[in-house]
C-alpha cells in the first residue's frame, strides 16, 4: 500500500488510490460466494481506457474498473505565508519554513464489463464493490488508515453519480457504467523549504553605562 507523502503530493495520492481500490475489489472478490465461476475478475486502471486495452480484453473474464484524474484545484491555507511546517537546523542556526497547500482532486470513475466477464451482472457486483469503499463513514475511515504514514493521509469527500449504457466494441457488446465522480482531498507542503538565519545570541557591552541624568 502506498503512503501519502505531503511533498509528493500527487503521485502518491493516485498510487494511494489505486492501491486501496484494489486491495478493496481483491478483498470483496475473495469474500463473494456466488457460483458464477470466473465472474469476478476486474482490473483497476488509472486512467480512461483506450481503444487498444479493451480489444486485449474482450477475449477473456476480465473487466475494468478506471478512475480518471479530470480536474484538481489547489488553494492555499490561509493568509500570509502559508506556513506548514518549521524545522530548526541547529549546526547551520537555519529556520526552514515549508508552504501548505490544499488540493481537491475529483476523478471520473467507470466500469467496463462484457457478456464473458459477466456483463451486466459483473456490472453490478462492480458498483456494489465501489459503493461499499466509497461511501460511508467506515469508507472514510478507512481511506485514511490505508494511506495514512504518519504524515497525511486521503481524505474521501465525495462519491457520487453513475448511470448504466451499453456500447459496442468490434461487434462485442460493453455494458458500462459512467458519469460516476469521486473527490478526494490532500494536504501538501512545498518540498524546497525558504531557508532563514535565526538569531542564536544577544550581545552586549560590559562597559555600557546607562546614564540616569539623560534627558529625553
Amino acid at each position: 500500500m502506498t503512503n501519502f507523502n505531503p511533498e509528493d503530493w500527487l503521485e502518491t495520492a493516485v498510487r494511494g488510490l489505486k492501491d486501496y481500490a484494489s486491495a478493496g475489489v481483491d478483498a470483496a472478490v475473495q469474500n463473494n460466494v456466488s457460483q458464477d465461476s470466473g465472474l469476478d475478475v476486474f482490473e483497476v486502471m488509472m486512467e480512461f481506457p483506450s481503444d487498444e486495452k479493451i480489444i486485449t480484453l474482450l477475449p477473456g473474464k476480465k473487466s475494468i474498473i478506471h478512475f480518471e484524474l479530470d480536474d484538481i484545484q489547489d488553494h492555499i491555507l490561509g493568509f500570509g505565508k502559508n506556513v506548514a511546517k518549521t524545522v530548526y537546523d541547529p549546526i547551520n542556526f537555519h529556520v526552514s519554513e515549508q508552504e501548505g497547500r490544499r488540493h481537491i482532486l475529483n476523478f471520473d470513475v467507470g466500469i467496463w464489463t462484457w457478456d464473458k466477464s459477466g456483463g451486466t451482472t459483473a456490472r453490478f457486483r462492480a458498483r456494489q464493490i465501489l459503493t461499499n469503499l466509497f461511501t460511508g463513514s467506515q469508507a472514510i475511515v478507512n481511506l485514511r488508515e490505508a494511506t495514512d504514514g504518519g504524515d497525511g493521509q486521503l481524505e474521501l469527500l465525495d462519491f457520487t453519480g453513475g448511470h448504466f449504457t451499453t456500447d459496442q466494441v468490434n461487434d462485442v457488446r460493453v455494458f458500462r457504467q459512467v458519469n460516476t465522480n469521486l473527490q478526494i482531498r490532500v494536504f501538501s507542503r512545498t518540498p524546497n523549504p525558504v531557508v532563514t538565519s535565526t538569531i542564536e545570541d544577544i550581545g552586549y557591552d560590559l562597559g555600557l553605562v546607562i546614564d540616569d541624568n539623560l534627558q529625553l
